[in-house]
């Protein structure tokens, strides 16, 4: 399984399709983790709404989930910063969905009915990360509270 990581996030040498399929989820799937786990603990509505935001945002499927979600873990825990997986969202989308994923992040952060002042600082790093601006990360933050 390790090795399949490495292979996933090694530079690649020529162009392959199913690399780059693979590499969005897992960077998705890595920061969503990082998020659930920043206030120390990680629910269970967490976790219900992780596989729900992979599977409505990044096209993974059911039978993959468990296995991406495994994958993302091992990738979380031996990386030492998020530049790596946010620079796969920052060559993958536009704009606009990267203001949809962070919102879909936003509903991660609240998932457990609280927000925690490490969350709100990951948050920030994470907006400015993806290129958003403060004004576009509280909006997205504004429209989750509400809902």
């Amino acid at each position: 399984m390790l090795k399949r990581l490495l292979q996933v996030f090694a530079a690649p040498t020529t162009p392959v399709a199913s690399t780059s399929t693979e590499r969005i989820p897992l960077a998705a799937a890595v920061l969503l983790l990082e998020v659930a786990h920043t206030d120390g603990e990680f629910h269970q509505a967490e976790q219900d709404l992780l596989g729900t935001l992979l599977k409505a945002h990044f096209s993974v499927s059911e039978d993959s989930l468990d296995e991406l979600l495994e994958l993302a873990d091992e990738a979380r825990a031996s990386s030492h910063d998020l530049h790596q997986f946010t620079r796969e969202i920052n060559k993958a989308f536009s704009q606009p969905e990267k203001e949809q994923i962070i919102e879909a992040v936003w509903q991660l952060v609240y998932a457990d009915g609280r927000l925690d002042h490490y969350e709100e600082a990951l948050m920030r790093q994470l907006g400015s990360l993806i290129g958003l601006s403060h004004r576009q990360l509280i909006e997205a933050k504004l429209r989750v509270a509400k809902s």
